[in-house]
């Protein structure tokens, strides 16, 4: 039986092309910062970070949530804000 070559998904590869920033924000972080400024820049990383990985799920033009739902029913199928 041949081998078939499979293509990999699209979102495994944007997720393999994040993974280097998120490795880099763990270690900045795991240095302890030293200053408000550090703080902020490396909480302003955090987010540019979690804006791409939730595009890399949802696409480009996908928004960040503004608030999570108070509720969220047991199936996961509806939610209340």
């Amino acid at each position: 039986m041949p081998a078939t070559s499979q293509r990999r998904p699209a979102r495994l590869d944007e997720l393999d092309r994040l993974t280097p920033r998120w490795d880099d924000i763990v270690r900045r972080a795991a240095l302890a910062t030293r200053s408000e400024r550090e703080t902020h820049q490396l909480e302003e990383d955090a987010q540019t970070f979690a804006d791409d990985l939730v595009a890399a799920f949802r696409g480009r033009n996908a928004r960040r949530p503004s608030a999570a739902p108070l509720y969220v029913s047991p199936d996961g199928l509806s939610a209340g804000w």
